[in-house]
């Protein structure tokens, strides 16, 4: 079944729409440098197939491709549930929009001539089938940059949350188990996290809404297995939501066997 929206189309892989039911979505994009929310998402997902393709003419993609391993363009949405029987999608973002690393108000004009049309179709699309949470996890790798070291960095194994739907001037760090804290500080994000948790909040018309980012430590390693274990620890504790330990295992293994590729954000690993 394919489901066309204003600049988004949407494959429902098992025929059909999935039924309305409250939902939490999780987000997270596959190229970040570190690759730990890569391996948290995929251990969240673990060996399920994907529910939906999503592609659109917005989407970042490279001008040639491989074989036998091609790389994929479109972004991939995944169902799965909690140990209390919840419902979350899991939406994998291969690439997103290139950015210039610059505090510059005026560079990066086309990411959101790109990346806001695809971001309101999927959110308005999830709406109708109940969602009405979301959390995206991500790093704050931007403080590795020159241009941004005067901004707060994430604690090695912690993870700080901003909910969207508060706009409360603090974030909360959450540091093990049950530990939390509320700061006033200040940290960046990258485009592509900023517009997904705005335009969550804004177009999901539920009371019970949740926009919120989950920023895990950045760190320079090419495989950041700690950040990972982090982001999944928060999730559990938080959401009652278990990985997948042998998924964990493998795209760990996976990734750290391809530590000189570069872009792996369209593989399917």
């Amino acid at each position: 079944m394919i489901e066309q929206k204003l600049d988004i189309d949407i494959v429902w892989l098992n025929g059909r729409r999935p039924k309305k039911e409250q939902t939490h979505l999780i987000v997270y994009h596959q190229e970040e440098h570190g690759a730990a929310t890569t391996i948290a998402g995929k251990a969240l997902i673990g060996e399920r197939p994907p529910v939906a393709s999503i592609y659109s003419k917005h989407l970042n993609t490279t001008s040639v491709n491989f074989i036998p391993v091609p790389f994929w363009p479109e972004y991939r949405l995944y169902e799965t549930r909690n140990n209390d029987g919840k419902r979350f999608f899991v939406l994998r973002i291969p690439t997103a929009y290139p950015i210039e690393l610059t505090q510059d108000r005026y560079a990066n004009k086309d990411v959101w001539m790109h990346t806001y049309p695809v971001v309101r179709d999927i959110v308005m699309t999830l709406n109708e089938l109940g969602v009405n949470k979301m959390s995206y996890m991500t790093t704050n790798l931007f403080v590795l940059h020159k241009d941004f070291k005067e901004y707060s960095k994430v604690a090695h194994g912690e993870v700080v949350s901003y909910n969207w739907s508060t706009m409360k001037e603090e974030v909360t760090t959450h540091s093990g188990k049950y530990q939390e804290d509320s700061l006033e500080l200040d940290y960046i994000l990258a485009p592509n996290v900023w517009i997904w948790c705005d335009v969550f909040c804004n177009f999901t018309s539920s009371p019970l809404k949740l926009s919120e980012v989950l920023l895990g430590s950045a760190s320079g390693e090419s495989v950041d297995m700690d950040t990972a274990d982090a982001l999944l620890n928060h999730i559990l504790l938080t959401y009652d939501l278990s990985c997948d330990e042998s998924a964990l295992q493998s795209i760990t293994e996976k990734l750290v066997d391809m530590d000189n590729i570069k872009n792996f954000g369209g593989l399917d690993i």
